[in-house]
């Protein structure tokens, strides 16, 4: 078990020659403190390598080979990434394609620093590392290894692909042994969070006190993280699924504005973030199988496409909740939403873009955290040229060009006219009722006559 006085969570991590990265590349894990940042968004173009970086990142977390006597005679941990532990198969599809030079991977992570906002112990640092070349013949040249370190043990690291989904109803395991096996193949599903509730309140039923806490914890955290659910009593586990019994009188059900609904009818969107939510939740439980708060434990959570099957008005929720509900998790994430961007734009930010034929990592980009949303998709985090609808971009851009032309015809000038228009039409509020207020006074003006 982690001692909770050590937390370790990612400082730094630094590729070369990985996938899409040639050049070496670092991506920034820190708050503007200089601490362990508490959310990093990490955001891109489809193809460019976010979910590389969560990869890699998972792939570098530390582990521990069994202690022995260093030249002081104390009892230190060997410490390696656990990619070292991996096959070939696996290093090779790392490895940036026509590679000359090593692929080279590294981090750093910190040792006993809290998370933002909650009182810092005394911290310290480990590192990762490995370097291999990838040949015809396979892998050479293979070198891996860590700084050693006596106080701690390996972190709870979690991983979630954009690809996961809620486990079906299964008589197995009703959760991966894995943590990381989500993000790392993409074909893992999620736990059974259904089963996993339904098995909590049978024990609770049967006195244990642990699991009564924990359920009435693990419902207040869903109640707050999920939509429209008043709190923890609005989901009910009504006790094992059945074939002989009707779903409506078995399983999980939450209460929703349109009255209790089982919890696998309910959109994917909805079973897809409730099932991840249990499923850290467990393995927080099962990490620290003596803590009475597990879900204030820390641990470092990876998830590719947070933003995947969230309504704007969640994208714009989910990071604050699950930091409060989940107080002291590291989490590291990807979204293609400048909503999800929008709502990072105080926290650790990163840009992943291509550069000629390879990507390039722009820590902390230049942004203002009062930007509006299509500030947001028109900066350099998305790249739009504008925010106005395709064929509004179009003529204004042709109205630009007609208006800066030099001589201009008589057929040109009419165009113009018609271009000038549009855009003297082109709605400028913030919202549609400001909006509306907008279209009132311009049109008495036109009334009274004072239409410029």
């Amino acid at each position: 078990m982690l001692p909770a006085s050590h937390p370790i969570y990612f400082e730094q991590l630094t590729i070369k020659n990985v996938r899409s990265f040639s050049e070496p590349q670092q991506l920034t894990l820190l708050d503007e403190h200089d601490r362990p940042a508490r959310w990093t968004l990490i955001v891109g173009d489809n193809g460019v390598g976010k979910t590389t970086l969560l990869q890699c990142l998972a792939r570098m977390a530390p582990v521990f080979n069994d202690p022995a006597d260093d030249d002081t005679g104390s009892r230190s941990r060997a410490v390696e990434p656990e990619l070292a532990r991996e096959e070939n198969s696996v290093l090779r599809a790392l490895a940036r394609n026509r590679a000359t030079e090593p692929t080279r991977l590294s981090a750093r992570l910190s040792v006993g620093a809290r998370l933002k906002g909650l009182k810092h112990g005394s911290r310290d640092t480990i590192a990762t590392s490995l370097k291999f070349t990838q040949t015809r013949n396979g892998i050479a040249n293979f070198k891996a290894g860590g700084e050693s370190h006596k106080r701690v043990q390996e972190p709870l690291v979690v991983g979630y692909s954009a690809s996961r989904r809620p486990r079906a109803a299964t008589l197995g395991s009703f959760i991966t042994k894995n943590p990381l096996a989500s993000l790392l193949e993409i074909e893992t599903e999620l736990c059974d969070a259904e089963e996993l509730l339904c098995r909590l309140d049978y024990s609770s039923l049967k006195g244990q006190v642990r699991a009564t806490q924990f359920l009435g914890n693990l419902k207040a955290a869903l109640s707050e993280i999920l939509p429209y659910i008043g709190g923890p009593d609005d989901i009910k586990i009504l006790g094992p699924r059945s074939p002989i019994h009707d779903s409506e009188r078995t399983g999980v059900h939450v209460r929703t504005p349109s009255g209790p609904v089982p919890l696998h009818q309910l959109s994917l969107g909805y079973r897809t973030v409730f099932a991840w939510t249990v499923d850290l939740a467990w393995r927080l439980l099962e990490h620290y199988p003596r803590s009475s708060k597990p879900l204030h434990q820390p641990a470092i959570v990876l998830v590719d496409e947070i933003d995947l099957h969230l309504h704007p008005l969640w994208q714009r929720e989910v990071r604050d909740q699950l930091a409060k509900q989940f107080s002291q998790v590291q989490f590291i994430a990807t979204a293609h939403s400048p909503l999800m961007a929008q709502s990072s734009l105080g926290a650790n930010l990163a840009v992943v873009r291509w550069e000629n034929d390879h990507a390039v990592i722009e820590n902390d980009p230049l942004v203002i955290d009062s930007w509006r949303l299509d500030q947001v998709a028109t900066s350099d985090l998305f790249g739009l040229a504008s925010s106005r609808p395709r064929h509004i971009a179009e003529a204004q851009k042709q109205r630009l060009e007609l208006a800066q032309k030099s001589p201009i015809s008589d057929t040109e000038l009419a165009e113009l006219a018609k271009l000038d228009k549009i855009v003297r039409e082109l709605p400028t509020a913030d919202t549609p009722d400001d909006q509306a207020a907008m279209d009132f006074i311009r049109n008495a003006a036109a009334a009274l006559g004072f239409e410029s």
